[in-house]
């Protein structure tokens, strides 16, 4: 019998989903799901981090001791014990894909919303004024350039080909990526900054790419360019960034990630007119928390049959 922990509200959803995966004569129908915050999650060899919040979680890995697999309902683990998990043996898959069809469609839609003044005519339309002789353009031949090549920047990249953009891509690798016009590796992106009409970041946040996009890199992209972060907060220096829109040095920014969350009353990025301050949504949607239960539930049954997991985290990358 495998045992594994996911918190009570979902409890009935995955064990239908592990249901119809399985048979009962599969070796996999002999998972017993329990309570994450019961007595019984002691004994438990898998768990899913949803509904946890930080204290819960460590008193899950302290009274766990036979835990071998961890799940993470997002794709970021930034905020894991990822060194004791390491120690201690457990696999770590997390979320990556889950959230990358809801998150593609905001990222084109804040460049539409930039390219076509929308929001400029829906203020005017509340104010009751015509709004009219705006600099209204086109994503057709505008230049992206994305920073990672994962399932988000993949999904990005399907919906910017067809508006015409020209795609330019930045992955660790430099592997040739389906659908981009150019793909780059290590530090070679930083010279396509000078072309770039939107810099599109979706990386997460490692010591690698902690304030990766700065003051330097700022001040190489057209005047006219906006930075999308779907990524992490951390990634951007976002005193830089909140520097250079205040002295109109790019054309502005579109965040749905911030190095503090929620971003503080205090910050001065509310007050600014260029940027576009979203409350870390972009992946919300319905269908989102329903791949992410179907994830999990593909895992268990993998987990009990000892195949291989899908997602797996490298723990020295953190990602």
């Amino acid at each position: 019998m495998t045992r594994i922990a996911v918190a009570a509200d979902i409890l009935a959803q995955v064990e239908s989903l592990i249901d119809e995966r399985t048979s009962s004569d599969d070796p996999a129908a002999a998972i017993q799901l329990v309570d994450v915050d019961s007595d019984e999650a002691s004994t438990a060899e898998g768990a899913l981090r949803w509904g946890l919040d930080e204290a819960a979680f460590d008193r899950l890995l302290a009274s766990a001791p036979e835990l071998r697999w961890l799940h993470s309902p997002g794709a970021g683990v930034e905020g894991w014990p990822l060194a004791e998990i390491a120690a201690r043996g457990i696999t770590l898959p997390n979320a990556a894909g889950v959230y990358a069809i809801p998150i593609a469609e905001w990222v084109l839609a804040r460049m539409l919303e930039i390219v076509k003044h929308t929001d400029e005519v829906r203020t005017g339309q509340r104010e009751r004024r015509w709004v009219s002789g705006l600099p209204v353009g086109e994503l057709y031949q505008k230049t992206l350039l994305l920073l990672g090549s994962g399932g988000i920047a993949q999904q990005v990249m399907i919906r910017a080909a067809a508006f015409g953009m020209r795609i330019l891509v930045a992955n660790r690798s430099g592997r040739a990526v389906e659908l981009a016009d150019r793909t780059v590796s290590g530090d070679a992106w930083r010279s396509l900054l000078p072309e770039a009409d939107f810099l599109v970041s979706t990386l997460p946040l490692t010591p690698e790419t902690t304030d990766l996009i700065g003051a330097t890199e700022l001040g190489q992209l057209p005047s006219t360019a906006w930075v999308i972060n779907v990524g992490r907060g951390g990634t951007i220096d976002q005193d830089a960034l909140f520097t250079a829109l205040a002295e109109h040095r790019i054309g502005g920014a579109a965040l749905d990630v911030f190095a503090i969350e929620p971003l503080p009353a205090e910050s001065p990025g509310w007050a600014l007119d260029n940027l576009i301050v979203s409350p870390h949504m972009s992946g919300d949607s319905e269908a989102s928390q329903g791949r992410s239960l179907e994830l999990f539930a593909d895992n268990a049954v993998r987990f009990a049959t000892n195949e291989p997991l899908r997602n797996v985290v490298d723990l020295t990358a953190g990602y």
